[in-house]
């Protein structure tokens, strides 16, 4: 009990410093900034790749049907 009292007075004092901290408030800015540049940069790539992960499904599924049905005549 005493334990989790001490976390809690110390965990508030640690986020009350942050938030007065105005190296803490540049620092996220700063994060957000990159994070929102990478996200905008990184969307034309997602993309490309979901619509080269759907071409080689559709294909690899294709492929799987034709060597059934070609394994199935066989027997």
């Amino acid at each position: 009990m005493f334990s989790k009292l001490v976390n809690f007075w110390v965990n508030k004092a640690v986020t009350e410093s942050l938030l007065n901290s105005p190296k803490f408030h540049q620092f996220a800015a700063k994060t957000h900034h990159h994070v929102n540049n990478i996200s905008k940069n990184a969307a034309p790539m997602i993309s490309e790749s979901t619509n080269r992960a759907a071409i080689f499904a559709k294909a690899f599924k294709e492929t799987v049907i034709k060597e059934s049905e070609a394994m199935s005549k066989k027997k």
